[in-house]
């Protein structure tokens, strides 16, 4: 199983990014959940929480592009440490006003300016990998890389909300603010001295790239993001409500841990392989999965029934985002790749925050349960979206075999 993992590691450097990267895009996980964890222990309310959290996601979702855009035209050392320094002073901003109990309003401009500024850190690698395995010949190595990526990302999602609450319930509710800027400034700092799999930046002079929004099947797989990410944020802020309407707060991180558990498994699986089916075909049938599984939620009467109800539903998202990713790496010109990754996460990203704020009045006003209801809403979506995407594509995308 672990033969294709270690082709894809074979090329000089790649070890070395992929875990600066990985340490770099560990607050990802930590920022919204952590937010929703401050506030409510400061208000004990989830409504406000629900909105920063989906506040800080939205705002992330409009920067990823953004400075994916810059990087691809200016080069990644350029604009990361930068970024970053902004991001850094903005999260520490941001804890001096909660720690010195400002209203809620002024916690709004530090959140934002904290989100917008985090790195398309997953695009960033991604854009490095295939840089890496650049032709033809290497298509199978970088495909598991992608499925590595992947698999890394839910990982992060499982560590990533078990630390926000440690932190937040069993240590001090602000040493999440601090545990995200300190990774992320040591993860900037690692990955910005790595400049052999750096992707070259536009020569000087040379008219900015055409944005990848307006290739073929590019706004409808946006539209696929989103929802998964609605069904993320409705599944996570609902989970979290269940736990602290049913006495047991404490277990937020271990359902939501579960969640992305799960979705890490079917990656790592999915990517230890190389298939046969087309890639577009796959996509389809993962959508359908992905439109299925969150029904499985309405049978968590209880916070364990719930915690193993997450587990399976969990299976069919890593698979869906190896390939949505796979898809855009197919259709995107490379002088724009990192952009066009970045606009998928904008879109999982945009989805999120919508669910974040809807999900936490929701649960406030007729209990936690309902929320899943958005989260199912959500999976038809993409399924139905899938079936849309295959239509439009079909037979305009080349790779036969991507894992």
């Amino acid at each position: 199983m672990l033969t294709h993992y270690r082709a894809a590691f074979r090329a000089p450097g790649t070890a070395a990014f992929a875990s600066a990267g990985f340490v770099m895009r560990m607050p990802s996980a930590i920022y919204p959940l952590g937010l929703v964890l401050i506030i409510s222990a400061k208000t004990g309310h989830y409504g406000f929480a629900g909105i920063l959290a989906g506040l800080w996601t939205f705002a992330n979702g409009v920067g990823q592009p953004v400075l994916a855009r810059a990087i691809d035209r200016f080069g990644q050392g350029r604009v990361l440490l930068p970024a970053t320094v902004v991001e850094v002073a903005s999260s520490i901003v941001l804890g001096i006003l909660i720690q010195a109990k400002a209203p809620d309003w002024s916690l709004v401009l530090p959140t934002v300016v904290t989100a917008f500024s985090f790195l398309p850190v997953g695009s960033l690698v991604r854009a490095r990998w295939s840089y890496v395995y650049d032709d033809e010949a290497s298509r199978p190595a970088l495909s598991t890389a992608y499925s590595f990526e992947s698999t890394l990302d839910e990982v992060i999602y499982t560590v990533g909300p078990l630390i926000a609450t440690v932190l937040a319930i069993w240590i001090y509710p602000l040493a999440v603010l601090i545990a995200c800027v300190l990774l992320v400034g040591c993860g900037a700092i690692w990955l910005h001295g790595q400049h052999s799999t750096e992707p070259p930046s536009l020569p000087q002079g040379a008219p900015p790239h055409a944005s990848p929004l307006r290739s073929r099947g590019m706004f409808v797989i946006l539209l696929v993001a989103a929802g998964m990410g609605f069904a993320f944020s409705t599944a996570e802020v609902t989970m979290v409500a269940f736990c602290g309407q049913h006495g047991q707060r404490s277990a937020s991180g271990l359902a939501m841990g579960t969640y992305a558990f799960g979705s890490a498994i079917a990656g790592f699986t999915y990517g230890a392989r190389h298939w046969k089916l087309p890639l577009l075909d796959r996509f389809r049938i993962q959508c359908a999965v992905f439109g299925v599984m969150p029904v499985l939620f309405l049978a968590g009467v209880t916070v364990p029934a719930l915690i193993c109800c997450a587990l399976v539903v969990g299976l069919a998202t890593a698979p869906l985002a190896i390939t949505a990713f796979s898809l855009v790496e197919e259709f995107i010109p490379g002088e724009s790749l990192t952009e066009g990754l970045a606009w998928l996460v904008t879109g999982i990203s945009l989805g999120y925050g919508t669910g974040s704020a809807i999900a936490g009045h929701i649960a406030d006003a007729h209990g936690a349960r309902v929320g899943f209801v958005l989260t199912i809403g959500a999976g038809v979506a993409v399924f139905i979206l899938g079936l849309v995407q295959h239509s439009r594509l079909s037979g305009r995308v080349s790779v036969p075999a991507a894992a």
